[in-house]
């Protein structure tokens, strides 16, 4: 005969039937104390009233079943056991697991973390305290409330892939880029390059710094503080960069280090014997393309890299004007040119076809003047460690002392962009000051001249 008794349903679907059946309920007693709220209105009450079935779960018959999968998974948070056995998880009310049997060991706990709000989730693993394990489960869930969370899991890029990066934009945006690279290469590639950002720790950067104090450089001379900010302040623009990009949402390790803070006021000067010497030895030097350089630099006070890049199309010989393109401030500059600079220029003999000035190999922009300065200064017997920078040092100190030149004009003529880069002629500008002083005697002693017209004032 024919079975006329219905199977019973599997569990599942009781638990799917139960749950239409009780949030059908819940929309009717809605409905009756809240009559002006819509059916759409009242199902998106629905999930917040599930959370509250968890509670009173076990009061239908169900005291050991698991709470169903509808009503789990709107869950906010929870703590339980991660067995390391079998990877199961268990509530910490259980003293063994109840997948494979294995107890739960008195130390070297393992606890899970899961953390739902909004309907996102956060899964963590936490070894030996439950404390700990409390304290990131709060740190988790208010995070994801405020949407501050992000997942510290997510790769974190190396230094070595910020930088291929930072790279193309440095070649875009900064001139001294070729300097950067080196610095990359040199100093934090190969202690830095594979590490991610995040591993890189502010002792780690104390540590660089104190070797590089410590050590010499590839000439055998000790590292000097700038060339020592100079690396950490690279390796502070390339995280800084990769944070502005999106690549990395930690701090920046570089902050928590104070950078050395080398003294740059140094000023070199010659005597004027050493200066007439020095015009002698470039006057009768074999190479007129080095000789007339060094001339050049000591009457204009141009940078080497000025001099290096400067065109017969930027130099007006006729009216005595010197176009700057693109100088170190930034912004072009148009300087005068005295009479010496000019004489100096309509004796400089052109190389071929070049359009420099002073041309290196081949005609192209000279790169380096490092072999014929050498020479230079042996001839003339400069002390060793005078740099050709100090030629710029030279000029501004003679207009400086000259008494006859104001620091906002010797500002200008040197291209700073900042007042206080010329503060450091300060000491030489007091006889200027004093000749400013001493315009005041010159009026007074105009105005009781002959030809001044008097005004007699009322007694």
């Amino acid at each position: 005969m024919r079975d006329l008794n219905p199977r019973p349903l599997a569990p599942e679907a009781n638990e799917k039937v139960f749950s239409i059946i009780f949030h059908f309920l819940l929309v009717f007693i809605f409905s009756l104390y809240y009559k002006d709220l819509s059916y759409s209105g009242l199902y998106s009450c629905l999930p917040k009233i599930s959370i509250k079935l968890a509670t009173i779960w076990p009061l239908f018959g169900h005291p050991k079943k698991p709470i169903p999968s509808y009503v789990s998974r709107r869950l906010a948070m929870a703590i339980n056991y991660l067995c390391k056995n079998c990877k199961n998880t268990f509530s910490l009310k259980h003293k063994k697991c109840p997948n494979c049997g294995i107890l739960v060991p008195k130390k070297d706990k393992v606890y899970i973390i899961r953390v739902m709000v909004n309907g996102r989730r956060v899964r963590k693993v936490v070894p030996n305290s439950l404390e700990l394990a409390k304290q990131i489960e709060a740190k988790i869930k208010s995070e994801l409330v405020a949407g501050d969370y992000y997942d510290r899991r997510k790769r974190i890029p190396t230094l070595d892939e910020v930088w291929k990066q930072y790279l193309v934009w440095l070649k875009e945006n900064k001139k001294g880029w070729r300097e950067d690279l080196s610095r990359y290469i040199n100093y934090l590639k190969d202690r830095f390059g594979n590490r991610p950002l995040d591993k890189i720790t502010g002792f780690d950067i104390e540590k660089l710094m104190l070797e590089l104090k410590r050590g010499k450089n590839a000439r055998g001379r000790p590292y000097t503080p700038q060339t020592i900010k100079h690396i950490v302040a690279l390796l502070r623009r390339i995280i800084n960069k990769a944070i502005k990009w999106g690549l990395y949402n930690g701090e920046n390790p570089v902050s928590q280090i104070t950078l050395p803070r080398p003294n740059n006021e140094m000023v070199e000067y010659l005597e004027p014997e050493q200066i007439k010497r020095l015009w002698e030895v470039c006057e009768n030097y074999p190479d007129r393309q080095a000789g007339d350089l060094v001339l050049f630099a000591l009457v204009t006070g141009l940078r080497r890299g000025e001099l290096f890049k400067l065109k017969w199309e930027d130099v007006d010989l006729k009216n005595g004007w010197l176009y700057l393109r693109n100088p170190k401030g930034g912004k072009d500059e148009i300087l005068p040119l005295n009479q010496t600079a000019l004489n100096i220029l309509k004796k400089h003999p052109k190389v071929g076809n070049s359009p420099y000035v002073f041309p290196g190999k081949d005609g192209g922009m000279r790169r380096s003047f490092k072999t014929p300065w050498k020479r230079i200064k042996e001839l003339v017997g400069l002390p060793e460690n005078f740099r050709f920078h100090g030629l710029r040092h030279v000029y501004a100190s003679l207009l400086a002392s000259s008494g006859q030149i104001d620091p906002y004009m010797l500002q200008k003529l040197l291209t700073h962009k900042d007042f206080k880069t010329t503060q450091r002629y300060s000491h030489l500008l007091e006889q200027s000051f004093k000749e400013s002083a001493r315009i005041m005697d010159n009026i007074i002693a105009r105005i009781k001249g002959d030809n001044v017209v008097r005004v007699g004032f009322r007694k």
